[in-house]
C-alpha cells in the first residue's frame, strides 16, 4: 500500500506534467503541505479553494506576481493565518505549514526559509 507521502508526490507529478502539457497557457501554481493532525483550507481574494486532501492544497492556474493566502483551520481550531505568496512564472511553488506555538509558518521548500507575513 503507497504511503501518502507517495500518494501526494505521485500527484504533485501528475499536476506538473499537466501544467507542462498546457504549454500555450502561462499558468504556475502552489503547493501547501501541512501536517496529519491539522487540516486546513486556502482562500484567495475572498474565495474558497477546493480542497483535494485534508492536509494539502494545490492551488493551480495561477498568473504570476504575488497572491496573499488565508489559511482557515477545519473547526475553527486556530486563528486564520495570511501569508503573501510570489507566484513565478510558468512555474511552481510548494511550502509546509509548520505550527509554531499557537500559529503557523509557511516554509518554503526550495529557498530552505519561512514566508514573511
Amino acid at each position: 500500500m503507497p504511503t501518502p507521502l507517495k500518494y501526494i508526490f505521485t500527484l504533485l507529478c501528475a499536476v506538473v506534467l499537466y501544467t507542462g502539457a498546457q504549454a500555450q497557457q502561462s499558468y504556475s501554481y502552489v503547493y501547501i503541505q501541512g501536517d496529519k493532525q491539522t487540516p486546513f483550507y486556502v482562500k484567495i481574494n475572498g474565495q474558497m479553494m477546493p480542497r483535494y486532501g485534508k492536509n494539502y492544497n494545490i492551488i493551480s492556474e495561477l498568473s504570476p506576481g504575488t497572491i496573499e493566502i488565508e489559511i482557515l483551520f477545519q473547526q475553527k481550531i486556530y486563528p486564520a493565518q495570511k501569508f503573501t505568496i510570489d507566484v513565478p512564472e510558468n512555474g511552481s511553488r510548494a511550502f509546509l505549514l509548520n505550527k509554531q506555538d499557537k500559529s503557523f509558518a509557511l516554509y518554503d521548500l526550495k529557498q530552505k526559509k519561512y514566508v514573511d507575513r
